[in-house]
């Protein structure tokens, strides 16, 4: 790509050599080789562009940076989604033809669209149907009836369940897993789980089994369009209706979503975020990572969950929680303070109870009153 055609794509100017060959883009520090340009958007990558062994630079309009030592400079206007317009432009993309692979297994009533691709060892079962335009990378799996809409891009070993729906523009990352069974279990009699929700008093010893039964997920996984789900990510499907993602949710990398949880538009869950079974979560929201919400909660729009949070109440729409268990956020520091104060006050009458009273006069006398009331 040519140092001017990068520009037009990005709505910047070129100073210098406008026909300069561009032929990757990187961090200021990893440059190497002629054909790189270093990407400096941030005022810790600018600032070492001096240092740089790239010859072109891309940055922000206005910026002061030593540009003289570059061949060629690209000024673009800088906003918060500068990145995120270099990197589509350099965008990975995978290298494939139009059309099915010989050694893929296409049930004879799918419907694969035009200019659809089929990889190698995919599978696509009865019924199922692909839109057109969509590639579906190596060794992943379309069961019977599902779909996936156009313009989809699927790495290897997706498992996309019966019935499923996925829709346009959707990228699911290597190894998720769309619609396996919820996890739903019912003991034959109460048990252990009943007496701690308090429903049967104490949990009584018994050398009979208490059989695990099955409440099997009679629904589907329906996912909207724009969604990017991660690797290793898992949404089970739902019991009599289906479990839910918005359009333009961004999932990452292993997230469990259990069944019939309900997830807005525009959310986003980062890894290792786990929902329980009928979980909703409303438009924009942000779970950060680890965090852990409990069954049939709501998480209302726009709200934010910091990481490792534990979620064992609804959070009202807006609202910014934290810590274990999850709390308004200002509460949550307040809680943090106060451990850091207990720790002291336990540390000074330890030292005040090593010398008895008399210690405990002089430490009042000395200190101008009661060491707990001093922060």
């Amino acid at each position: 790509m040519k140092a001017c055609v990068l520009a037009a794509a990005l709505d910047g100017r070129v100073i210098g050599a406008a026909d300069a060959e561009i032929s990757r883009a990187v961090h200021p520090a990893e440059a190497s080789c002629d054909g790189d340009i270093a990407i400096a958007v941030s005022p810790d990558t600018i600032r070492i562009l001096g240092e740089s062994r790239a010859k072109i630079a891309l940055v922000p309009e206005g910026t002061q940076f030593p540009h003289q030592r570059f061949q060629t400079v690209i000024l673009m206007r800088g906003s918060r989604s500068s990145l995120s317009e270099i990197t589509q432009v350099f965008r990975h993309r995978p290298d494939v033809q139009p059309g099915v692979h010989p050694s893929a297994v296409v049930a004879s009533d799918a419907v694969i669209g035009k200019g659809a691709t089929i990889g190698p060892l995919v599978v696509i079962g009865p019924d199922a149907s692909v839109g057109p335009r969509s590639i579906i990378l190596s060794q992943a799996t379309l069961a019977a009836g599902a779909s996936l809409g156009a313009d989809c891009l699927v790495y290897p070993g997706v498992r996309i369940g019966w019935g499923c729906r996925v829709g346009d523009r959707a990228v699911l990352h290597h190894n998720a897993s769309i619609g396996a069974d919820g996890f739903s279990f019912v003991p034959t009699r109460p048990g252990a789980l009943e007496a701690a929700q308090g429903a049967g008093g104490a949990a009584q010893a018994n050398p009979e089994r208490n059989e695990l039964q099955k409440i099997h997920t009679l629904s589907i996984v329906e996912i909207g369009d724009d969604v990017e789900v991660g690797a290793l990510t898992a949404i089970d499907r739902g019991t009599l209706r289906p479990t839910r993602i918005g359009s333009g949710t961004k999932i990452d990398d292993l997230v469990m979503i259990g069944h019939n949880v309900e997830i807005g538009m525009d959310c986003l869950l980062c890894g290792q975020v786990g929902l329980a079974g009928g979980v909703i979560v409303g438009d924009g929201a942000v779970l950060g990572g680890r965090v852990g919400v409990a069954d049939h909660l709501k998480i209302g729009a726009w709200a934010v969950v910091g990481a490792a949070a534990c979620v064992g109440t609804n959070v009202p729409a807006g609202a910014v929680y934290a810590g274990y268990p999850a709390v308004p956020r200002a509460e949550a520091m307040e809680n943090l303070k106060l451990m850091r104060r207990v720790r002291r006050l336990v540390a000074r009458l330890s030292e005040v109870g090593s010398g008895g009273i008399d210690g405990l006069q002089s430490n009042r006398d000395n200190n101008g009153g009661r060491p707990w009331e001093r922060r």
